[in-house]
């Protein structure tokens, strides 16, 4: 288990389940993983569950006051040979949308990638119509590098993907600021 200010990240259990498939059968959770029209069973679920729980890098994002799962994260497309690896997260707990847990479990798995796993380069790829996504994204030291126009077809539109990453200087440059910050 990984502890920050008011999140922990923590493996996936069997118990994580049933609240994993309500998240991923939600079309206001999903449109933003560009799937507006969810269709998962527990069984499926229970598949995908089983073949990537004990993958490393992957979490439950709990609450620190509480027992509550609130959404999952991972590092993933681990490249050691090019210091790469892609980040993946949702808050599926609606309630807690916009209040900095996601950009909290981010800043921990930067913390990961880079201090931990000796990465380079951390990626993602969002659809354009997650902009509450992008903000976070964006507030947690990401740049967008580019766009895959028109490339995803959501509710009847199209819509562009957006290519965003940091570097490890740049994390590293961020944190200084910070802490820089704190001091003085």
């Amino acid at each position: 288990m990984i502890v920050g200010k008011r999140i922990t990240l923590r493996a996936w259990e069997k118990s994580d389940l049933e609240t994993f498939t309500r998240w991923f059968n939600d079309p206001e959770v999903t449109i933003y993983l560009g799937n507006a029209y969810p269709s998962l069973s527990l069984s499926e679920e229970e598949k995908y569950l089983a073949e990537n729980i004990s993958r490393p890098y992957t979490y439950a994002i709990m609450l620190n006051d509480g027992d509550r799962i609130i959404g999952n994260c991972d590092l993933h497309a681990i490249n050691m040979r090019e210091r790469t690896a892609e980040l993946g997260i949702v808050i599926g707990e609606k309630e807690y949308w916009s209040q900095g847990y996601g950009r909290e479990a981010i800043g921990m798995l930067l913390e990961i990638g880079f201090e931990h796993i000796g990465l380079n380069r951390i990626g993602l790829y969002l659809v354009s119509i997650n902009t509450r996504g992008y903000r976070c994204y964006l507030a947690s030291g990401f740049k967008e590098e580019g766009r895959l126009r028109q490339n995803s077809y959501i509710q009847g539109s199209f819509h562009d993907d957006i290519v965003m990453s940091v570097l490890a200087e740049e994390y590293r440059a961020r944190k200084a600021q910070v802490a820089g910050a704190a001091q003085g």
